[in-house]
């Protein structure tokens, strides 16, 4: 908590740098000013979606509009009628979006559509696809022979848990694209992961030292895209 409240600090210090220097430096081309602010804002956005935190990152491309404007001969606005658009579109973003608990009846067996709330299912299928997009969901997982499976991400946050699934004999190919977004995948420990993912302005996370996978282990090989986005494989 503590390194959060931090890193927002450090945030809102500096953007209120940038747009004072806006109106001194009019950052009339792109530099090393320029370059800074943009991995701040982009480490800002990519914290914020992860969180679903609308202010932060409407905030952030606020700013990198502001930086971007005169070098790219884009549309001038003001910054303070920015950060205004920013602010009224998280409020409206919040509302549209806020998080609700557990529906009642939230249970389906099926290729599963956009979410756009915070769900909770339960999917029975040897081969799902599931695609988030401006919202939360978590999928628990039910399968006697998992082979394939494929989750989308956009904009949005998705926990997929394992613990009730059991493998096809071969081993399972499951397929990741995360762009402005976060994917959790919960694995039993004694599943061997292969991660084989491409991450570009993205991370993975796999911390193997929970991971205890002994001789003949079930395999899951993971592939996909990981853009602007971060994928955490936990062992439970």
């Amino acid at each position: 908590m503590k390194h959060n409240n931090w890193f927002w600090g450090v945030f809102f210090v500096l953007a209120a740098v940038f747009v004072v220097a806006s109106q001194i430096l009019s950052f009339t081309q792109i530099g090393f000013l320029s370059i800074l602010a943009t991995v701040l804002l982009a480490a800002v956005f990519i914290q914020s979606l992860v969180k679903l935190n609308y202010f932060g990152a409407f905030l952030s491309l606020a700013l990198a509009y502001l930086i971007y404007q005169q070098p790219l001969g884009l549309y001038f606005i003001s910054p303070w009628l920015l950060i205004l658009a920013a602010v009224l579109v998280s409020i409206g973003f919040h509302i549209i979006f806020r998080k609700h608990s557990k529906p009642p009846c939230c249970t389906s067996y099926a290729h599963h559509g956009e979410a756009h709330y915070e769900t909770v299912e339960d999917i029975d299928d040897n081969n799902p696809s599931v695609r988030v997009s401006f919202g939360a969901s978590s999928k628990y997982l039910h399968a006697n022979a998992l082979k394939t499976g494929q989750f989308s991400v956009s904009f949005g946050a998705l926990d997929v848990y394992f613990d009730q699934v059991q493998l096809d004999l071969e081993g399972a190919q499951l397929f990741l694209d995360c762009s402005f977004g976060a994917i959790k995948l919960y694995f039993p420990k004694t599943w061997h992961i292969v991660d084989s993912l491409s991450a570009s302005l993205g991370g993975v996370s796999n911390d193997t030292r929970f991971s205890k996978p002994g001789p003949g282990a079930p395999t899951v090989t993971l592939t996909g895209n990981v853009s602007l986005g971060g994928v955490e494989i936990y062992y439970v």
